[in-house]
């Protein structure tokens, strides 16, 4: 089950016009799958809707693909790390009602769209059946990120079972036709971001999502943050995936 209630306030006239964006107040799931290339993103890119869905009752599970070891001051890998922020991110879960975490420990910036993995996404949604999915846009301009949606596409080849799609924006904003108001959630979402005390050492990457959120929230009447989403199906998700990868590469 999955339903989406519009916010009063809605979008500004000239936005909703043009981009058909859709303001979102409330939003229930029984099963949520999310998709998470790194140990943070889920934080980053669909915190608030995840604490939002949690309170409604949902059972979320996250995927974790890389290991996050890259996350250093000179980007190289240190796996003393991965338990780190691995820990990090069970902890923030905590905080967010993330019912089930896993770890696939791949190589973190080294993360290739493969049969294997495509398999493995496959055969959780066989098994838990999720109403929704929370990815990485597509668009996003990490290639772990568009590698991850490239996986998640791969695996719903031929999938037939009803499940909804919202994809996230983390790094530069991505198209989007829904907006989540988090305003409700947002003190949640800024204790989740303490958890991940080893990447906050780096950059502040909490106050950019959170400028992020709150320039989204300025396309609506009435909201102080917002987080962005793509929301679509599965056929229309390959097909959209297909167009951006003929179509993305500079012409200049």
């Amino acid at each position: 089950m999955f339903w989406q209630k519009e916010s009063k306030s809605g979008v500004l006239g000239s936005v909703s016009q043009v981009l058909r964006v859709i303001a979102v107040s409330t939003v229930r799931a029984d099963k949520v799958l999310v998709l998470a290339p790194h140990p943070d993103d889920d934080v980053m890119g669909c915190g608030g809707i995840i604490k939002a869905l949690s309170d409604g009752g949902a059972k979320i599970k996250v995927i974790y693909f890389s290991d996050g070891s890259r996350g250093t001051k000179s980007g190289k890998a240190d796996e003393s790390l991965i338990e780190e922020r691995e820990k990090e991110a069970r902890e923030a879960g905590r905080i967010l009602g993330v019912g089930e975490e896993k770890f696939l420990r791949l190589a973190d910036g080294k993360i290739a769209p493969s049969l294997d993995l495509a398999t493995r996404v496959r055969r959780e949604l066989e098994f838990d059946s999720p109403d929704l999915i929370l990815a990485p846009s597509m668009e996003d301009l990490h290639p772990d990120h568009h590698a991850v949606a490239e996986i998640l596409v791969m695996s719903l080849k031929n999938y037939d079972r009803g499940v909804h799609i919202w994809l996230y924006e983390v790094w530069g904003a991505s198209r989007f036709n829904r907006l989540f108001i988090i305003d409700d959630y947002l003190s949640a979402k800024q204790e989740a971001f303490k958890c991940h005390k080893s990447q906050m050492k780096i950059k502040r990457y909490d106050e950019a999502i959170l400028a992020l959120n709150k320039y989204r929230a300025l396309m609506m009447d009435s909201s102080e943050y917002a987080e962005a989403f793509y929301a679509t199906g599965p056929r229309n998700f390959r097909k959209l995936f297909e167009f951006y990868s003929r179509h993305h590469e500079s012409k200049i």
